[in-house]
């Protein structure tokens, strides 16, 4: 299905964390889940939104890894920089070598 040569961009995949705020509180902090994981890119489609009087540019982008992470939704695909909201992980049979991730871009984390 996919050729792992196809593997040439490297992702960062970080996880929303509860951490104590030595209050009685907490307060949320991204936490490494991966990083430097080999992954194909390919954008899916662009769009600019008008919100609170303002354009702004997103972008849903597919990211194709190695089967094996236990990515969830809340997850966030860091790449060139920029993050990337996890919207779609596919149900997996356990047979599949490759995962792909659809996930957008320009969104509040």
């Amino acid at each position: 299905m996919y050729d792992p040569g196809e593997l040439d961009q490297k992702i960062t995949i970080r996880r929303p964390v509860l951490v104590s705020d030595g209050m009685g509180g907490h307060d949320v902090t991204m936490q490494d889940l991966a990083v430097d994981v080999w992954a194909k890119v390919r954008p899916l489609r662009g769009d600019e939104v008008e919100r609170h009087d303002r354009l702004k540019a997103v972008s849903m982008v597919r990211f194709v890894i190695r089967f094996g992470l236990a990515i969830q939704h809340g997850d966030v695909i860091y790449w060139q920089g920029d993050p990337h909201n996890i919207r779609y992980i596919p149900p997996a049979s356990g047979r599949e070598m490759y995962l792909p991730i659809d996930a957008e871009r320009g969104v509040a984390v």
